[in-house]
C-alpha cells in the first residue's frame, strides 16, 4: 500500500496527470480499468517508444494490440493530451492525426472519456492549478526506485518540521512554512500534511501570544510587615 501511495505521489508531481486524475478515477470506477497511475505510466511508456521511432504514426496501432478496449481508449486519450501538452501549436502532425482517427473509431466510448477529461481539467483550473508544458519524450517513467527516493524525502521533511515545532521558535516555523508551501505547490502537494501540521502549530503559537496573562496575588498572613500608621494594616493614626 505504501509503495502505491509513493508512486501516486510521484505521478502527482506532473501537473497534467494531476489535472486528469479525477477523470481517471471516475473511469476506473465506471469501467473497472487499471488504476490512474498504471494507465498514466502506460501512456508515458508508449510516448517514449513512439519518440524512438522514425514513423511513430505507423507504430502507434501496434502498441495497443490485445489491450482491453475501454482501457486502450483511456490510454490513447492520455497520450493525445501528452502530445498536445508537448506542442501546443495548432499545427497538425502525422502522429496526432493518426491518434485522433483511432480515438474517433471508438465513438461513444471516446465521447465519455473526452467529457470526463475536459470536466476534470476544468475543475483543476478552477482550483487555481495550471498545466505546465512538458517534453514527455525525454521524461523518465516512474519506477520503484523513485518511489523509495520520494519516501526518503518525505521522511526528511517530516523530521525538519518536527525539529522546527519542538524548538517553539515562531519565526523559524513561519520561515519553514513559507518555503515548504512553495515546494509543496511545485511538487503537486506531496508535502501537504506537513504544511498543515506547521500551519496548525503556528496558529496555536499566535493564539497563545495574544492571550491575557493571569496575575495571582497570594497573601499569607505574616508575610508582609508594614510600618506604623500604614493603611495596609488598617491602622491609621492622625497627628493632632
Amino acid at each position: 500500500m505504501t509503495n502505491n501511495i509513493d508512486q501516486l505521489n510521484i505521478c502527482l508531481e506532473d501537473s497534467l496527470f494531476a489535472a486528469l486524475y479525477e477523470a481517471l478515477c471516475n473511469l476506473e470506477n465506471k469501467w473497472h480499468t487499471s488504476s490512474p497511475v498504471d494507465m498514466w505510466i502506460e501512456a508515458l511508456s508508449a510516448r517514449q517508444k513512439l519518440s524512438k521511432s522514425r514513423r511513430p504514426d505507423l507504430l502507434l496501432r501496434q502498441l495497443f494490440v490485445g489491450s482491453n478496449p475501454n482501457e486502450a481508449v483511456v490510454v490513447k486519450a492520455i497520450l493525445m493530451w501528452i502530445l498536445f501538452n508537448e506542442d501546443r501549436s495548432i499545427e497538425k502532425s502525422p502522429l496526432k492525426d493518426k491518434l485522433k482517427s483511432m480515438l474517433l473509431e471508438h465513438h461513444e466510448t471516446w465521447n465519455v472519456v473526452y467529457s470526463e477529461f475536459r470536466e476534470s481539467e476544468s475543475r483543476n483550473e478552477q482550483m487555481g492549478y495550471e498545466i505546465c508544458q512538458t517534453d514527455y519524450s525525454k521524461n523518465a517513467v516512474p519506477t520503484k526506485v523513485q518511489s523509495q527516493e520520494l519516501s526518503q524525502n518525505c521522511n526528511l521533511v517530516h523530521e525538519m518540521v518536527s525539529c522546527a515545532l519542538e524548538s517553539h521558535d515562531h519565526n523559524l516555523c513561519v520561515a519553514l512554512y513559507h518555503i515548504l508551501t512553495r515546494i509543496d505547490y511545485q511538487k503537486g502537494h506531496i508535502y501537504e500534511d506537513e504544511v498543515i501540521r506547521l500551519a496548525n502549530q503556528i496558529d496555536e503559537m499566535e493564539k497563545a501570544s495574544h492571550e491575557p496573562r493571569k496575575v495571582e496575588n497570594i497573601y499569607q498572613k505574616g508575610s508582609c510587615n508594614f510600618g506604623f500608621g500604614s493603611t495596609q494594616n488598617g491602622n491609621l493614626s492622625l497627628n493632632q
